[in-house]
């Protein structure tokens, strides 16, 4: 009886793991949120998928992702973007394919600012990214309050955009910085489309080259992601529009 356990353990050990690898786990602690109600949703090529909510205790929360179904194991395969939601203002975006076990630790009053997370390569890269945007965001929204106290000072107007300008500059540089060290890594993406108030560091036009080389990359890695392929669907849209329009300036 005993050889027969000792020979089944390593079998055992063996579907745990695989079981294990089939499971994207997100798990967190939250400061300040108590018993609160958390979600978490998928986000996809046309919006958020709710997957789950539950109501944490004292501030922890895990949310356990089963590859149960063709829909699931094919998101699984490849990193997906998730939100952790307090509410529809306050949210986290982070990312994770199977097998992932994301760790994070935030605080409820703004998840997004100062958090934590580990357990996954992509997770950890857009943390990078959140802390780099945030960093960004600070002494420009200091600016913008140096500015409002004086709007029709023309000589104070023009120094403050000369100044924002440059900060826009100098991280649409970091950017590109992070793209050319993670070409292959879907945080890339997230890194190319990042915007502060709306205003994106990059243009989809001008720097249609850079896009290009990141889906080119991903591609390779992930071909099935439908992150990538609607990417690179666009990317061909984006093509034909201007064969078009070059086709009609020859034509006059």
């Amino acid at each position: 009886m005993k050889k027969l356990l000792f020979a089944l353990l390593p079998l055992c050990l063996l579907l745990s793991c695989q079981h294990k690898k089939s499971l994207i786990v997100i798990e967190g602690d939250i400061a300040g949120a108590s018993n609160n109600k958390i979600t978490l949703a998928l986000i996809t090529n046309d919006g958020l998928e709710t997957l789950d909510s539950m109501k944490m205790k004292n501030g922890h929360f895990c949310f356990e992702l089963k590859a149960n179904d063709k829909a699931a194991q094919t998101r699984a395969a490849s990193p997906m973007m998730y939100q952790i939601m307090l509410s529809p203002y306050n949210t986290l975006t982070t990312m994770a394919k199977g097998g992932d076990h994301i760790l994070i630790h935030a605080n409820a009053e703004n998840l997004i600012e100062n958090y934590h997370v580990s357990g996954g390569e992509e997770a950890v890269l857009m943390g990078q990214l959140d802390s780099a945007l945030h960093a960004f965001a600070q002494p420009a929204d200091s600016l913008y309050r140096i500015y409002s106290y004086d709007i029709y000072n023309d000589s104070l107007g023009e120094a403050v955009e000369q100044q924002y300008l440059q900060m826009v500059n100098h991280h649409k540089q970091y950017l590109k910085q992070f793209i050319q060290q993670h070409p292959d890594k879907m945080a890339s993406f997230v890194a190319f489309y990042q915007s502060y108030n709306r205003r994106c560091f990059f243009n989809v036009q001008e720097d249609k080259a850079l896009l290009r080389q990141i889906t080119k990359s991903l591609k390779k890695q992930y071909p099935d992601n439908p992150y990538v392929q609607n990417m690179q669907h666009k990317l061909e849209m984006m093509d034909l529009m201007e064969a078009k329009r070059n086709t009609e300036y020859d034509t006059y």
